[in-house]
């Protein structure tokens, strides 16, 4: 799958989680893309999915259109199907194999390598202030001040799909951990009554 046809498949998704019909995800998205896509329209992106001949490409501003009108992260649209579906991510680099989905994740996420910078820079974004408006019809705009904090809920869930991934689900990891401390309490034990 390329990562246009991720985002499809993941607008399906959004849909079928607010329980939109198409029309009504249509409507919902107007607001923020400027125009109404039709119900063919709407359609043919969710099916262009799993359709090779007619994948939707999309823009940064249909992406940030996505996020605002599901009231999803732009990340959301961009998760890969689940490992054991065995789908590839296709690239230009990515030869006949084609890459892991991880790829995409850590595009999105980023990884300990490069999340410092990303950090850095919504640090400097989050302590500017705006000017004052002009008019007195105009809002200022906001500068939030936790925005390099939102990161840490990122990382999180990093750690949590790495845990995962190296023990399976994380109550399973939790287990497997009492198991070893219990082990290594029971040879430390044994080792000090041979003493």
């Amino acid at each position: 799958m390329t990562a246009n046809q991720i985002v499809a498949l993941n607008v399906a998704k959004a849909r079928a989680l607010r329980g939109w019909t198409q029309e009504e995800a249509a409507e919902q998205l107007a607001p923020y893309l400027g125009a109404k896509l039709s119900g063919a329209s709407f359609s043919a992106l969710e099916r262009s999915a799993h359709k090779v001949d007619r994948i939707k490409q999309f823009s940064a501003d249909e992406l940030l259109a996505l996020s605002r009108a599901f009231d999803l992260p732009i990340g959301y649209f961009f998760v890969p199907l689940p490992p054991d579906s065995d789908a590839a991510l296709h690239a230009p680099d990515a030869g006949m194999k084609g890459l892991d989905p991880i790829v995409i994740l850590d595009a999105i996420l980023g990884t300990p390598e490069n999340l410092g910078h990303w950090e850095e820079e919504l640090r400097d974004y989050s302590s500017r202030v705006a000017p004052q408006p002009r008019s007195k019809r105009e809002k200022p705009h906001v500068s939030p001040s936790d925005l390099a904090d939102r990161l840490h809920t990122l990382g999180a869930s990093r750690a949590r799909a790495m845990l995962r991934q190296a023990f399976g689900d994380v109550t399973d990891a939790a287990e497997v951990l009492e198991r070893l401390a219990e082990a290594i309490r029971i040879l430390d034990e044994e080792a000090a009554e041979t003493e």
